[in-house]
């Protein structure tokens, strides 16, 4: 269960990074220049089955005009009231904003000593954390640290449970050759590899 765990960090880190807002010309280039090459050869020596999602991201990344028309799709989706797809995984959870579930994500952070970076102002539940605190168990981990909660299992209590209503909303937010469909097929993506993930997690837990 250990191997691949950098290879595994690096995954979640880059989805996670794709699910902040593109504000920045440079998060707009690393999207369409390099995001489906670099999740490719990650997925790849992982062993996700992503061959089609893959393709999906490059053909829709490849039609993005300009850095505004992505930073426009994802403020459609996510941001611009009424979001048609929460951002805060506690709202596919619990239903609601600051959740109980919230005040279970604080407590694997604090366990884990994980902090947010000081740009980040969103609340604890927002996917992008949550997969940049993945990829921190990932790594941690694979540095041999000492932990009581691994990124198996964070992802098989809370993850597994957000990622599909996650990609149902953005399925019937996203139309068409929408530009916003950038974000449809990195959930896609995360739904792969939490799969594929937590049925190693379970045949481990099932041989012990």
């Amino acid at each position: 269960m250990t191997a691949n765990l950098t290879e595994r960090a690096e995954f979640y880190l880059c989805l996670a990074r794709a699910f902040r807002p593109p504000r920045e010309d440079a998060a707009h280039d690393a999207i369409r220049l390099h995001l489906a090459d670099d999740l490719g050869e990650l997925a790849s020596e992982l062993g996700y089955p992503a061959a089609g999602a893959l393709h999906d991201l490059r053909n829709t990344v490849g039609r993005l005009p300009d850095h505004l028309t992505l930073l426009q799709g994802y403020s459609r989706l996510f941001l611009a009231p009424p979001a048609p797809v929460p951002r805060n995984a506690v709202l596919y959870l619990d239903g609601a904003v600051m959740g109980p579930a919230t005040a279970a994500f604080e407590k694997c952070y604090r366990q884990a000593g994980f902090q947010r970076a000081g740009d980040f102002h969103d609340l604890p539940d927002h996917i992008a954390l949550q997969l940049e605190f993945v990829a921190r168990l990932c790594a941690l981990e694979a540095a041999g640290s000492a932990l009581t909660l691994r990124a198996d299992d964070f992802l098989a209590s809370f993850v597994r449970y957000w990622v599909p209503p996650l990609v149902a909303a953005l399925e019937r937010a996203c139309t068409g050759e929408d530009p916003a469909r950038v974000y449809l097929c990195l959930a896609r993506l995360l739904q792969i590899a939490v799969d594929h993930d937590l049925r190693e997690y379970r045949l481990h837990a099932a041989a012990v």
